[in-house]
């Protein structure tokens, strides 16, 4: 018998807008890695899923197997880093982060330890002094492209080095350098 249903936890990375009122949703999980799903209905006034499927936030997700896309049926938010959304330096960077795990990261593929990287880099952000802000995701992008061997291990980069070197590896500009040239 096929499991028609299934848990997760995950950190919304990306949504984006579909038809009236839904969303596709870009979720990294610690055991299924990145994944895309439709929230349905979660655009309209009275949804109760929306608070919960912001970005950045943590959350426990019931999904249901669809034929083309999996569909979240419950959300329920585990952390929402409250203190993150309050600055907006802080959320360009916790932006830059999401931006980049999900350009990085294939769709599908486990990543423990850099799930749980991330969990401690939303974290740091979340409490850290601003002005230690750019050597934290600085030292995270580090781990994050030594973890998927995209860099070796004995080389080291920060500031601009480090989002060129971003740019040659996706092959585009990262959209949140244009939200912090703003800082």
């Amino acid at each position: 018998m096929v499991k028609r249903t299934y848990k997760t936890e995950g950190i919304i990375l990306k949504r984006n807008n579909l038809s009236e009122a839904d969303k596709l949703l870009t979720v990294f999980t610690p055991g299924l890695g990145k994944i895309t799903l439709l929230a349905k209905g979660i655009r309209k006034i009275r949804s109760r899923k929306a608070a919960h499927l912001e970005l950045f936030n943590i959350v426990k997700l019931n999904i249901a197997k669809g034929r083309n896309l999996d569909i979240v049926t419950e959300a329920e938010m585990e952390t929402a880093y409250r203190n993150l959304r309050s600055n907006i330096d802080r959320v360009a960077y916790a932006y830059r982060i999401v931006e980049i795990i999900d350009r990085l990261c294939a769709e599908g593929q486990e990543h423990l330890k850099i799930y749980s990287d991330l969990l401690s880099v939303l974290d740091k952000l979340n409490r850290a002094e601003v002005a230690k802000l750019a050597e934290i995701v600085d030292r995270f992008t580090l781990n994050l492209l030594w973890e998927l061997g995209f860099l070796p291990r004995e080389k080291y980069l920060s500031g601009d080095p480090l989002s060129k070197f971003l740019e040659s590896v996706t092959e585009r500009k990262l959209k949140s350098d244009k939200l912090l040239s703003r800082i």
